[in-house]
């Protein structure tokens, strides 16, 4: 019996494969229910045959084309072939095992077009054919969606039948509970019975087998990183460079990938998981690594990239220009993530391109909500396409807020006053207030320094004490030279006032602080006098 079986599988893979290698572009036929459910069976009975006879690429195809049977809209595209598999799996056992009709009593082409059939069920079951439109406007039956998930279901209720003459199932059980490429049949045979229990339809030695592969995984992600950030460590030592700042970073999401890409094949090659729902979990889990990875190397590289740019532009690291260019890579990079995280909610059949076209109407009251925050984001544009300050500018800001800009943001401006405070401004008041940048549009900063001197005074060697003050400020720029200018006769004294130029006009207070200290040395010196004021006061008597 058990030879007649082969030889029955071996001539059924034959003439498929015979009637393929005339036609091998030729599409399953799916043009009635009689068509798609005998397409169904023969591309099985022959991917069983070839898997056999060990032709794993033959039986590849015939899977393929199997799947083409099946309704599989509904499932996360991400995962639709792997479920296809498992469906095409469980329904071959449930078929092999119930009774059905003969060929001439299930509707073929000429009966779907003369009684309009639009679905058909296999008599006594739920298991159910139905048309769908393609692309081209054309009609195909396919197993259904709600057959697909319901398939390993069927199977439960069936699997203790016996096969009907002449069938042997998918391998089903053989797949189930031998062990895959990785793990050899000796170390297979030779695992004690209580790691064969069943936990949600898997072996324990299967799911012993997925946390092994995490703790690997993990474990020998750490070291990769590690190693490969101490030997960027030792080229940065020798060569001068940043090495293990521009491609450190990289290291762990590429790790990531590496990690999630192979972790769904070993599942189901290595492990043989064959419960569509546990398999559809840790699909899940890996696909969800693998897209945090991806999204963190494209804002690592693209951050990197502008870092490129700036230097490339020999833009100042400071400046507005690298502002801007770091601003526009950050609006590349928002826009690649949100592209890549709708893909991924598409991969896993949820509606992210309904909510994307939803935000449309959406978008007025996300706008009035939020409109603060809009107000803001614009504002920053407007401040970096203007350029009325850049990183390091000592600013006034309205009529109160002085200090030094350390940060502009996407919310808000950040400047650090003299008192060490740093004060954070919406940038929608920003652009709003009145900006006095004293940085520009040079760097030096001139202050006015006044005094005064006793009257009787010699104004040459005022002049000459208050430029050898100068000198002893370390703040004070000498070109332009310092100036002395007399600008009155006062009551009690003559007023000057110095001019000089800082360095910085942060440094405002502390240059005054110590020009007014050095002029009231050199005065004291050279016997200059700063007088009080006074007034003299006469009382005339009268007799």
């Amino acid at each position: 019996m058990t030879v007649l079986c082969i030889l029955l599988l071996w001539i059924c893979g034959n003439t498929v494969a015979a009637a393929q290698n005339l036609h091998p572009l030729a599409p399953p036929d799916t043009s009635s229910p009689r068509a798609t459910l005998n397409t169904f069976l023969n591309e099985m009975n022959r991917a069983v045959a070839t898997f056999k006879a060990g032709h794993k690429d033959q039986t590849v195809a015939s899977l393929e084309r199997t799947n083409r049977c099946l309704n599989l809209e509904k499932q996360p595209s991400a995962i639709r072939s792997i479920i296809g598999f498992y469906t095409a799996l469980y329904l071959k056992e449930t078929l092999d095992r119930i009774e059905i009709p003969p060929s001439d009593q299930i509707p073929d082409a000429k009966a779907v077009e003369t009684d309009k059939l639009t679905i058909w069920s296999l008599p006594y079951t739920e298991i159910a054919i139905s048309a769908v439109k393609d692309e081209y406007g054309g009609e195909r039956f396919l197993f259904t969606p709600d057959t697909v998930k319901r398939s390993e279901e069927f199977y439960n209720k069936v699997k203790n039948l016996p096969y009907k003459p002449g069938a042997q199932g998918a391998l089903l059980a053989q797949l189930a509970s031998s062990a895959g490429p990785i793990i050899p049949k000796g170390l297979m045979d030779r695992l004690p019975q209580w790691s064969k229990s069943e936990i949600h339809g898997q072996a324990l030695w299967q799911w012993m087998g997925l946390l092994l592969y995490f703790i690997i995984g993990v474990a020998a992600m750490w070291f990769i990183h590690r190693v490969g950030c101490g030997m960027l460590g030792v080229l940065d030592a020798r060569l001068q460079s940043s090495l293990k700042r521009t491609l450190g970073g990289l290291i762990l999401p590429i790790l990531l990938i590496l990690f999630a890409q192979p972790g769904l094949r070993f599942v189901i090659y290595g492990l043989h998981f064959r419960d569509a729902e546990v398999y559809r979990v840790v699909a899940v889990g890996f696909l969800l690594i693998s897209y945090v990875g991806t999204i963190w190397l494209i804002g690592a590289i693209l951050h990197r990239s502008a870092a490129v740019v700036i230097a490339l532009g020999r833009l100042e690291p400071g400046g507005m220009h690298a502002q801007l260019t770091r601003f526009g890579f950050d609006v590349v990079t928002v826009v690649i993530v949100a592209g890549v995280a709708v893909n991924l909610g598409a991969r896993l059949s949820l509606p992210t391109y309904s909510l994307v076209a939803g935000l449309g109407v959406g978008g007025l009251a996300v706008a009035l909500a939020g409109r603060e925050a809009l107000s803001n984001l614009i504002g920053t544009v407007i401040i970096l396409l203007d350029q009325p300050f850049k990183l390091g500018d000592f600013i006034v800001v309205g009529d109160g807020d002085i200090g030094t800009v350390t940060e502009i943001g996407i919310r808000s401006t950040r400047i650090r006053t003299r008192d060490g405070i740093l004060v954070s401004i919406p940038n929608s008041n920003v652009v709003n207030m009145k900006i006095v940048n004293e940085s520009a549009p040079v760097s030096e900063a001139r202050i006015h320094v006044p005094f005064g001197t006793a009257y009787g005074s010699s104004v040459q060697q005022v002049d000459e004490a208050v430029l050898a003050a100068c000198k002893k400020c370390e703040y004070v720029v000498f070109d332009p030279a310092p100036s002395v200018r007399l600008m009155r006769f006062g009551d009690s004294s003559i007023e000057f006032e110095l001019l000089v130029w800082i360095v910085q006009p942060e440094f405002r207070n502390r240059a005054t602080n110590q020009l007014n200290r050095a002029i009231n040395e050199e005065f004291r010196k050279q016997g200059i006098v700063m007088p009080f004021p006074q007034r003299d006061v006469r009382i005339r008597t009268d007799k």
